[in-house]
């Protein structure tokens, strides 16, 4: 009987032992009262990363919209193909505005955007003409144009654009004779542009643009009304804002 009890002393104070050594093995002790700073103190580790706008950033990446105005003299033409006696010319005012998408390319954007003009009236002698009361007279000249644009930027502010676009275009044409003007119903017909120009980057939302462009509008035929056809060269001094409501949707 005292063997078994011997034994079984023995047997605990092994057991005892191996379970310290066990514990010196696994090092300090865990105190798990700290566990939720701990936690914390690992969260506020991203609190120090810049956070991205990813909306701004997919749209400078990919496409803006914007509105652009456009101020400059235009100056006109007006001819008959088959008459050359009807023709003359004056300088006009000219003013306009387009909306439209800019899509950012390698070294630029390419700009798709629906313009109006409007043309200051046009009253000019004929040329051909010895009577100094005679004169053509235009009024309500207007033109919408789908255009397309491509901006190549040559350094981080300044570059350059070329492009053109077709549309429609119209007046109303007179002519004066003896100090009396007889207007013709308000027509229009197919028209397109071409040109090319500036740009400097004034910020990241705003350009300033200058540039050169031709347009025509192809010969209106009216009855009881000689054939006429109008055509101006027009330099154009524009602003184009980027993204004009922006601020609107935060």
């Amino acid at each position: 009987m005292r063997k078994l009890f011997l034994c079984g002393v023995i047997a605990a104070v092994v057991a005892s032992g191996a379970v310290v050594t066990r514990a010196v093995d696994l090092g300090s002790e865990i105190d798990l009262t700290t566990f939720g700073e701990a936690q914390a103190e690992r969260a506020s580790v991203w609190d120090d990363l810049p956070i991205q706008n990813v909306a701004r950033s997919m749209g400078s990446a990919g496409r803006r919209f914007y509105l652009s105005g456009m101020i400059g003299p235009s100056f006109a033409t007006v001819t008959n193909p088959g008459d050359a006696t009807f023709a003359s010319d004056d300088t006009l005012f000219a003013a306009g505005g387009a909306a439209g998408v800019a899509f950012d390319r390698r070294r630029g954007q390419l700009r798709l955007e629906l313009e109006g003009m409007g043309r200051d009236t046009y009253r000019a002698p004929f040329t051909a003409t010895t009577i100094p009361s005679e004169f053509t007279v235009l009024t309500n000249n207007w033109s919408v144009m789908t255009n397309l644009w491509r901006d190549v930027m040559l350094t981080d502010r300044f570059g350059i654009y070329g492009g053109g676009g077709i549309g429609a275009g119209g007046y109303i044409l007179g002519e004066t004779l003896d100090g009396i003007t007889h207007y013709s119903p308000p027509a229009g017909n197919f028209a397109w542009q071409f040109g090319g120009g500036l740009i400097w980057e004034v910020t990241e939302r705003l350009t300033f643009d200058v540039g050169y462009r031709y347009f025509h509008i192809d010969t209106i035929r009216q009855a009881n009304v000689a054939p006429n056809q109008f055509a101006a060269s027009e330099l154009m001094f524009g602003l184009r804002f980027y993204e004009p409501f922006r601020n609107w949707r935060r």
